[in-house]
């Protein structure tokens, strides 16, 4: 069996079993000789067996026996899966794979977003860092039509709203971290000169307290109180704005929702996307610099209708 047929195949059995297990290898056998990914062949228990085992080695995750409700199998650490990581992300991806297979017949009636895989520049700033050498690019910055070359330690690339972003530290300035969008990002190539990540670093940990990859540290962090109206209340309940997100009151049409986070331009940003539904309660600082937002958002139009008018 081929590798992208075996990865199918693996991600089969993870859906499967946590979908409805308890199994017996019985019930998994017949489950798979009526999936299409199996052409007619069975499963046998020695392919079964190792299969469980590289399923534990790609993706950490353990399909273990229970001999005390008839030898069933199922998965120990099933809360695994609902976390971010890269190898849920490859699972989930080869799912949808496998969805989409199994029912070419209507493939045109299954719309899905474009994410760009940047190619050959993600390859090597991945490369740089799984052997700890600084990378080296031209970079075009959005307000500049020309390009700058830069030499910098690549410490983890982000996937975000379909954008690839890089956070690297310029060489020998501890903390002075910057992020690149990998579409800005031209002629790279992996340097001769090696670098040493900060033991202390952590990538999650790193963007934990912004929203989005634009981290600024010199807002400092807060709880922020978001009030949701209408529907919006039950969008937010099912789709956090962020991972603190909690629940804090309810009330007569609306959910009080508590964030804790830098409130950088990105997250302000994102409120007045959905203003009209959500409403920043506290603190005061934070409601005055949306409102000196939407006051300058005011002033745009009233300048544009001006100009229309005397044309």
């Amino acid at each position: 069996m081929r590798h992208k047929e075996l990865f199918k195949t693996y991600v089969w059995l993870i859906e499967t079993i946590h979908r409805q297990g308890p199994l017996s290898l019985e019930e998994i056998g017949n489950l798979w000789l009526s999936s299409s990914l199996s052409e007619g062949q069975s499963m046998p228990r020695t392919s079964f067996n190792r299969h469980r085992e590289e399923i534990e080695d790609l993706f950490g995750i353990k399909i273990v026996c229970d001999r005390s409700i008839g030898w069933k199998y199922s998965i120990e650490n099933a809360d695994d899966l609902d976390k971010p990581s890269v190898e849920n992300w490859m699972a989930n991806t080869i799912s949808l794979n496998n969805i989409i297979a199994e029912n070419r017949s209507v493939s045109d009636r299954i719309l899905l977003e474009n994410i760009p895989s940047e190619g050959v520049n993600l390859q090597r700033v991945i490369e740089a860092m799984k052997i700890s050498k600084m990378i080296e690019f031209d970079y075009l910055k959005y307000h500049s039509i020309e390009t700058k070359r830069y030499l910098v330690e690549p410490y983890c690339v982000k996937l975000y709203h379909r954008r690839w972003y890089m956070l690297a530290r310029y060489p020998n300035i501890p903390r002075e971290f910057r992020v690149f969008a990998f579409d800005r990002i031209v002629d790279t190539s992996i340097s001769t000169k090696k670098f040493k990540i900060d033991k202390d670093f952590d990538a999650a940990s790193y963007f934990n307290e912004c929203f989005g990859v634009a981290p600024n540290f010199d807002v400092p962090l807060q709880k922020v109180v978001l009030r949701a109206y209408d529907t919006e209340q039950y969008y937010m309940r099912d789709l956090p704005v962020h991972p603190t997100q909690r629940l804090i009151a309810e009330g007569d049409g609306y959910c009080d929702y508590e964030v804790t986070l830098r409130p950088t331009e990105d997250f302000l940003g994102y409120l007045l996307s959905r203003a009209h539904w959500v409403e920043i309660i506290s603190p005061q600082e934070v409601r005055d610099h949306i409102n000196r937002m939407v006051d300058n958002i005011k002033k745009r139009y009233k300048q544009e209708t001006a100009a229309r008018v005397i044309e």
